[in-house]
């Protein structure tokens, strides 16, 4: 019961998106979000920094980790994964998606699975 009162605060400040949740970004534009699931919150930052013969260059930090994805317009190398939580049995998955992309301004859309729509709680702090 405790740890509850203790999450709490943290969720009355949050102001949760609904998934599937569209974004855009210009080049070097950081988005933040935090990720709250089963108890414990997470944070992303994302942002894009190359755009050349059609091809992205995605930077994020998750959990204070660095990552570099390259992504493209087609299908299936326009979405990439982000492991949200390590369990032995399931492993939550946050997914983004380049819905369009050019030299100027990208835009991303992130989404999860159906089962842990209600599960995972995001809240985007903007850019």
């Amino acid at each position: 019961m405790n740890k509850f009162f203790l999450f709490l605060p943290f969720l009355l400040n949050a102001a949760f998106i609904n998934l599937p949740f569209n974004f855009s970004l210009k080049k070097d534009e950081f988005a933040k979000m935090y990720i709250y699931y089963d108890g414990h919150k997470y944070n992303l930052k994302l942002r894009w920094t190359l755009y050349k013969n059609k091809v992205l260059i995605v930077l994020y930090k998750y959990d204070n980790f660095p990552y570099q994805i390259t992504l493209f317009k087609e299908y299936p190398i326009d979405t990439f994964r982000i492991k949200i939580a390590d369990y032995p049995d399931f492993k939550p998955y946050l997914y983004v998606k380049v819905v369009n992309f050019s030299d100027k301004i990208t835009s991303f859309r992130i989404f999860l699975n159906k089962e842990y729509e209600n599960k995972i709680k995001i809240d985007f702090k903007g850019k």
